[in-house]
């Protein structure tokens, strides 16, 4: 029997004929699940690599499997996609990170901006988050979470590729509408601010650095709402558009 359960393997490397689960994902499949040997697992290895693989044999602690397919990049988006987000008070950013990391974003930016109110992240939290996220969503990489980082900083190193500037402004072209002049091989990166939005500094850099400012329709929606929003089109738009390929 086929089954959609995903376990986290970090070592595993698409070579490999045979692995051994342990730990966490022992527990998880053997005492939460009641897998029973023969049944079929998908192993990821948070690198693009996942495996279809077959329980073969069960020790006290241990499960043997067997690999029976190898597949690259299962679950991913055919572009590379970033968030980059001011960071938001209480768990709001938590949020961001599980649904976004659903939706198929490589790497998340929390950004230190002029109105951001929380000055830290718990990033070991939120990777066990993403891991999580992306374990129940069938994707075999995991988001790169980065330390956050001031948006100077960022606006400075980040590498190329188009640059979706959220901000409420008539002057915002629909983020779809900009979407659908990018080229296809182009990575993108999508920029919300913090509740209390950008300041004008932010956007005068953005504006000076050619980024493109677009708009998410005429509702004022919560940062993490707008993140979601955002990057729920993007990914969908990009799917889609590699269907037509």
């Amino acid at each position: 029997m086929i089954t959609g359960e995903q376990v986290y393997c970090p070592d595993f490397t698409p070579d490999q004929t045979k692995l051994t689960l342990t730990g966490s994902e022992f527990h998880h499949l053997v005492r939460v699940r009641r897998f029973q040997l023969g049944q079929d697992i998908w192993v990821v290895n948070g690198h693009g690599s996942a495996a279809l693989c077959q329980i073969s044999s069960r020790g006290s602690a241990t499960l043997d499997l067997t690999v029976l397919k190898p597949v690259a990049e299962r679950g991913e988006l055919p572009t590379r996609l970033i968030l980059a987000i001011a960071n938001l008070k209480r768990d709001h950013l938590e949020l961001v990170v599980e649904k976004a990391t659903e939706l198929g974003v490589h790497t998340i930016v929390p950004l230190l901006t002029e109105y951001t109110v929380k000055k830290g992240i718990n990033q070991s939290r939120l990777e066990r988050i993403a891991i999580a996220a992306m374990k129940q969503s069938r994707r075999s990489r995991l988001p790169m979470i980065q330390d956050l980082t001031p948006f100077k900083v960022f606006v400075e190193h980040n590498p190329t590729g188009a640059q979706l500037f959220c901000y409420a402004h008539d002057q915002s072209e629909p983020l779809l509408q900009r979407l659908g002049t990018t080229p296809a091989s182009e990575q993108v990166t999508i920029w919300i601010g913090p509740e209390g939005d950008w300041s004008q500094d932010e956007i005068d850099l953005a504006s000076v650095s050619d980024y493109t400012f677009t708009g998410l329709g005429p509702r004022r929606l919560r940062a993490e709402t707008a993140a979601i929003h955002a990057v729920g089109l993007a990914a969908a738009f990009l799917q889609d558009l590699a269907s037509y390929r």
